[in-house]
């Protein structure tokens, strides 16, 4: 990285996701509807995530980074005020759902144009660092808002419990308008079709990414459902949120670095192999009913090992894509983060119904084993053109 200017972009994801993560727990805890439900609410942010990612990424392209950033921060505490009010006061999960929903298309444009500051930022060489960097700064500050909107939960036992993120999320927001610069290059053309700035040596590790993402989700879910475990208090919930997203997110940092030197693909394949034999690991003990700290903490290693999945995939689509489309580009992160982490609320949400933590975990499983065979199709057939 080449000066202090690389680490200006860490600095409104990290604040973005304190306030998702909060907003995740609360609605959790204190949104009205059934288990089903709430995962349909919560999937309906990251959904709507998604569906806004090329759009945000045409936005960072031609607005400009800062510019689009201030957009999506400005829409996320103005919904959020809502989400308030369609808890404490309609009380109705589907105006809940839309407004968490909508939240999400202000996240898109924060996370395009951050992750486009960065690739501009970072040199070839430093990218896989910078993009660990980013996606430690992502998801250690879900966990933190996590453990922040479990603290909140705990002290307020109530949805005012809302009003205090958001004066927390408007003093950071202060923070983030100070400190953040303009980096969009000027050379090159911006195409209406997204996957121009998108090559296409980055498309067979999607599966692999989605898969990452999708099981993210149902982690999330997991935590309203670790909750109802007689004992368990939300704190402890968050505080064992915060654990495992730090050893991932070190890990992230780890590997970054690590791809720079190695290379992105066989970086990548040492996450592959360590979300394989984790998931197994935590399957069985989930199943046999193990405690979940105890099972988490026995998979710790292949947790950490994992980590060096998003940071090489991250890298590899920077280091492929034009110039000119670098948020189109990363657009591509959001859709996939999106979908994936929609998509493993709900089936999270089933999951448990059915089969109890375990279901969770099996349910990871297989959607990795599928993503991993989808990788070397993809592999193959784009190596013989």
């Amino acid at each position: 990285m080449r000066s202090g200017r690389t680490l200006l972009p860490y600095l409104p994801i990290l604040m973005i996701r304190i306030g998702s993560g909060a907003n995740t727990f609360l609605i959790s805890y204190l949104s009205p509807g059934s288990n089903i439900m709430i995962g349909l609410i919560l999937a309906s942010y990251p959904f709507v995530e998604a569906l806004s990612s090329f759009v945000a990424g045409y936005m960072a392209d031609r607005l400009g980074r800062r510019l689009t950033l201030i957009l999506g921060y400005t829409w996320i505490l103005m919904f959020m005020a809502l989400i308030y009010l369609a808890i404490a006061l309609l009380r109705n999960p589907l105006a809940t759902a839309i407004f968490n929903g909508a939240m999400g298309f202000g996240a898109a444009l924060v996370l395009v144009s951050t992750l486009a500051m960065i690739t501009d930022l970072t040199e070839r060489g430093y990218r896989g660092l910078g993009m660990g960097v980013f996606d430690f700064m992502n998801i250690f500050g879900y966990a933190l808002g996590y453990m922040i909107g479990s603290i909140l939960y705990q002290v307020i036992r109530g949805p005012i419990a809302f009003i205090a993120l958001l004066v927390l999320l408007i003093m950071l927001y202060v923070i983030v308008l100070n400190y953040i610069i303009e980096t969009r290059p000027t050379i090159g053309a911006v195409y209406l079709n997204p996957l121009r700035g998108v090559s296409r040596k980055a498309i067979p590790t999607l599966p692999i990414w989605f898969s990452i993402t999708t099981i993210l989700g149902a982690a999330i879910y997991s935590g309203r459902a670790i909750g109802s475990i007689k004992g368990v208090m939300p704190i402890h919930v968050g505080a064992l949120f915060l654990g495992a997203t730090l050893v991932v997110g070190l890990g992230s940092v780890f590997f970054g670095y690590v791809s720079d030197r190695l290379g992105r693909l066989k970086t990548m394949s040492i996450g592959v192999t360590g979300v394989s034999i984790g998931l197994v690991i935590l399957t069985v003990l989930l199943l046999l009913g193990v405690n979940p700290i105890v099972a988490v903490a026995v998979s710790a290693p292949f947790i950490f090992m994992a980590s060096a999945v998003v940071p090489s995939i991250l890298a590899l689509t920077g280091d492929e894509a034009l110039i000119s489309m670098r948020g189109s580009a990363m657009g591509l992160y959001s859709l996939v983060l999106g979908f994936g982490m929609g998509l493993g609320s709900i089936l999270g949400s089933y999951s448990y119904v059915k089969l109890g933590l375990g279901g969770i975990a099996l349910l990871a499983l297989v959607i990795f084993i599928v993503a991993f065979i989808l990788y070397i199709v993809l592999r193959a057939i784009l190596l013989k053109k």
